[in-house]
């Protein structure tokens, strides 16, 4: 999980290093635009950490459920606030951070996020946002594969988590008018819904995402 978020950390600070040397030629439209995009994600605690073992053979490796990781998809309305320098954008999405089918067990962290963010635009390319996002359906859930010693089974396990309202902030460069790159830094937390008394995860991340609009 280090070297994975180690180079998300790389390519959000490379795709910032092209936006502040971006020329200013690709002016956003006015108005409503559908959007749609997909990323990933990278941080956050250890939900589960796993063995796998590939089948026929004896070579074991680490793959971890976090709960700030994961593959993030979404869809979505931006709207050009006219003349103003101001894009409002809204998404709901799918985040979800998954292992399975290696050595015949399945496990995944999966949350559906609702966001609203501001976006200044800094140039005709670079936009800056600031949002907020509440996470629904929060469920981590594991079942089937064996232990390391390739006998023993892992317990069958499902929690669900409390809604969760983190902040966002995120830098969106244009590639095209209608293709865009997004770094951005997620601030967020959950807690079990049937056990308040444990300690919260902590979900804070990075991500990278590609953006695409309809006119």
């Amino acid at each position: 999980m280090q070297k994975a978020h180690s180079l998300v950390m790389a390519i959000a600070m490379a795709a910032a290093a092209s936006m502040a040397h971006a020329d200013t030629s690709q002016a956003e439209p006015s108005g409503l635009r559908p959007f749609v995009g997909i990323g990933f994600t990278s941080g956050g605690d250890t939900i589960q950490h796993g063995t796998l073992t590939p089948i026929g053979s004896t070579t074991h490796y680490q793959e971890d459920i976090s709960a700030g990781g994961g593959l993030d998809l979404r869809l979505g309305l931006s709207y050009k606030l006219g003349a103003l320098p101001l894009t409002l954008q809204g998404s709901w999405g799918v985040h979800n951070d998954q292992v399975s089918g290696i050595d015949g067990g399945t496990s995944f962290f999966r949350r559906f996020p609702l966001e609203l963010i501001l976006q200044w635009h800094a140039t005709d390319r670079t936009k800056i946002g600031f949002g907020l996002r509440t996470t629904t359906s929060a469920r981590f859930h594991s079942e089937g594969g064996t232990q390391s010693d390739g006998v023993t089974p892992y317990p069958t396990l499902d929690f669900k988590f409390k809604s969760s309202t983190g902040l966002i902030l995120e830098a969106e460069w244009a590639a095209t008018p209608s293709w865009g790159i997004k770094a951005r830094y997620v601030h967020e937390s959950y807690r079990f819904k049937d056990f308040p008394e444990v300690e919260k995860y902590e979900a804070n991340h990075l991500g990278l995402l590609t953006v695409f609009y309809f006119d």
